[in-house]
């Protein structure tokens, strides 16, 4: 998977960013408001960084210069309510590969970012998990297998067949026989909370994430062997 870093310091905005980009199948390697984003960065490595400029501790285009210094080949996008033509040309002189104006709409950040991708030659790294349902356990890549209970892999699985859009709550609660009712939805919620905590105990990822508007996504690719042996 390709990996993104977000440097915004509006929550919001940034949990919004991020599911998006989750579900085009990116990477969030790291959420920050810019602070101590040097050690941040040496400590999750990405491909590209989404930088905001309007930052509380220091100002967008100085991290954008150090970035640039020293890592040359990360691909910087701006995103900044500055919309004048000497903030663009600020914002390009001082290190960023593309330059966008809030509010972004996600279809010209999703062109942006392919294009980065192709100038840069980013190459894309498969780290596929795999649910294996009859077995009621979920295999990292590169890990023990983690045992599930029936209800979660029933809802995961519904969760990789939706993949990489995000599963509804409506449908996650018709998967799980119920009525979606407050009720049985305040349920499902309490159930994939606790998924969330396990796979984040035995990988330290956190990997299921929760839109209002849109319902749950699983943030890595995955597939699904329903197969009993």
């Amino acid at each position: 998977m390709i990996r993104i870093g977000l440097i915004e310091d509006n929550i919001e905005y940034r949990d919004n960013l991020a599911f998006f980009l989750r579900r085009e199948g990116f990477d969030i390697a790291f959420e920050s408001d810019g602070h101590e984003i040097d050690p941040t960065l040496a400590q999750h490595p990405c491909d590209l960084i989404l930088l905001d400029l309007g930052l509380p501790d220091e100002d967008g285009l100085s991290i954008a210069r150090r970035l640039r210094e020293q890592r040359p080949a990360l691909g910087i996008v701006m995103l900044t309510a500055r919309s004048s033509l000497d903030d663009r040309l600020n914002g390009m002189r001082d290190g960023a590969d593309a330059y966008l104006v809030k509010p972004v709409d996600f279809r010209e950040l999703m062109g942006v970012l392919k294009s980065l991708i192709r100038r840069l030659d980013i190459r894309e790294q498969s780290a596929t998990w795999l649910l294996q349902a009859p077995k009621l356990q979920l295999v990292p890549p590169d890990g023990s297998p983690i045992k599930l209970t029936g209800r979660e892999a029933k809802l995961l699985g519904h969760m990789v067949r939706t993949h990489p859009k995000a599963a509804s709550r409506q449908t996650l609660a018709e998967s799980d026989n119920a009525v979606a009712g407050p009720q049985e939805l305040r349920s499902i919620e309490v159930a994939l909370s606790r998924l969330r905590k396990k796979i984040q105990d035995a990988t330290g990822q956190q990997l299921i994430f929760a839109s209002r508007s849109e319902g749950y996504l699983f943030g890595a690719p995955i597939r699904l062997d329903d197969k009993a042996s």
